[in-house]
């Protein structure tokens, strides 16, 4: 939650929980671990955050897990989001081009 007050501009709590539309007392709660956000709020979480929905529903559901192999699901799913979003800004320099004749070919250039 304190990456989500950093990455949210909030400057406390009770900030947070407005913006998430929730109470403070939840924001506390998810924060020591008493209990989790819902989807709903996850979706928010990742609004307010910029951070991808797959990857704040991966942590929460790490976090949520009991079994090490739950666990271990939840966390590829938050790495394969952190995976895309590397893989974002290469997409962006990759342009299409064409051979001589005329195949299809990509390279990797700079966009700006």
């Amino acid at each position: 939650m304190e990456l989500a007050k950093e990455r949210s501009s909030c400057t406390n709590d009770s900030e947070l929980a407005k913006r998430l539309g929730v109470t403070r007392a939840s924001v506390s709660n998810w924060k020591c671990g008493r209990n989790y956000p819902d989807t709903v709020a996850c979706a928010k979480i990742a609004e307010i955050t910029e951070i991808p929905l797959a990857r704040v529903l991966g942590t929460v559901g790490e976090a949520r897990a009991i079994s090490r192999e739950e666990k271990a699901v939840w966390r590829r799913l938050a790495s394969a989001a952190a995976l895309v979003l590397m893989l974002i800004p290469l997409a962006s320099r990759v342009q299409a081009s064409t051979d001589l004749n005329g195949r299809a070919g990509y390279a990797l250039c700079e966009i700006r």
